[in-house]
């Protein structure tokens, strides 16, 4: 049974007078596999939001249905497996960290001996340990989105739903983020995530789909979707000039065409997390 299976989806919001404006979602159909990070891609418009609400049972389609582990939205079964960042984190300005935490763990239905404990592990997790007794009201975005990524995990759903999760972060708490999500994957957690930065999902994700007004256009894995089959690139090390020389003249002996030869590049956050990652030695 897939974590969330979402079957023909179809919604409409309407003005005023109840006259159709805006399709939504149009026929969206789609299944979340236990143990899976999948992500949605799409133009705003595009129905990723609107999804997740129907998802959570905040608002209804018009046809078609949602289940979460097997439950219906919004049902007491489904809530107490599911966990929902939003886009924007709201938390109550005038609690700490940790009262906000334990706010949430009892509001999750844990003890208070269960909710102390977890907010302890999870103030560690997301960095905010230094600061668990501060309000938030004085919290940067940063450290809003750590807590409520905290928030998400304290009830330790089965499914978690994530709206851009890296809202706000810096280069390293992505990168966190990252290694959190993938954490969550081994303890067979399934995450629907969406984001505008495409970097994050290729990094995370299993599967991917692509969503165009309400209707999903491509799905796959990343090796399926992005893998380039009419060329092959090889990485040679030590970088022998004599021998990358050779290569290219077999190359183009046998008929083949070189169409790049260098050396590589690093990523901007590769290199970003070489001169500033916590674990670099200070000189």
């Amino acid at each position: 049974m897939p974590a969330v299976e979402i079957t023909n989806l179809c919604k409409t919001f309407k003005d005023f007078f109840g006259r159709r404006r805006v399709t939504a979602l149009d026929g969206l159909s789609l299944a979340v596999q236990s143990g899976e990070v999948y992500g949605l891609l799409g133009p705003n418009g595009s129905g990723k939001t609107t999804t997740f609400k129907i998802a959570l049972g905040l608002i209804r389609p018009d046809s078609g249905q949602v289940t979460i582990q097997g439950h219906k939205p919004g049902s007491l079964a489904a809530r107490k497996q599911t966990g929902y960042l939003a886009e924007e984190s709201t938390l109550l300005p005038f609690l700490s960290a940790r009262e906000s935490l334990r706010l949430q763990g009892a509001l999750a239905g844990l003890s208070r001996a269960q909710s102390k404990r977890r907010t302890d592990e999870l103030l560690e997790k997301v960095g905010l340990n230094q600061a668990a007794d501060r309000r938030v009201q004085g919290f940067s975005k940063g450290m809003q989105r750590r807590l409520g990524i905290a928030g998400v995990l304290i009830g330790d759903p089965q499914v978690l739903i994530l709206d851009e999760p890296t809202s706000g972060l810096d280069p390293l708490g992505a990168v966190e983020m990252k290694q959190l999500i993938a954490e969550l994957r081994q303890q067979g957690k399934s995450v629907l995530i969406s984001s505008h930065l495409l970097g994050e999902l290729e990094n995370v994700c299993d599967r991917v789909a692509f969503l165009n007004q309400g209707k999903l256009i491509n799905e796959g894995t990343l090796e399926d979707l992005l893998r380039e089959k009419e060329t092959h690139e090889l990485r040679l090390s030590p970088a022998d000039p004599e021998a990358i020389r050779a290569l290219e003249a077999l190359a183009r002996q046998r008929g083949l065409t070189v169409i790049s030869s260098k050396a590589p590049m690093r990523s901007l956050e590769a290199f970003y997390l070489s001169v500033l990652g916590k674990d670099k030695p200070k000189p």
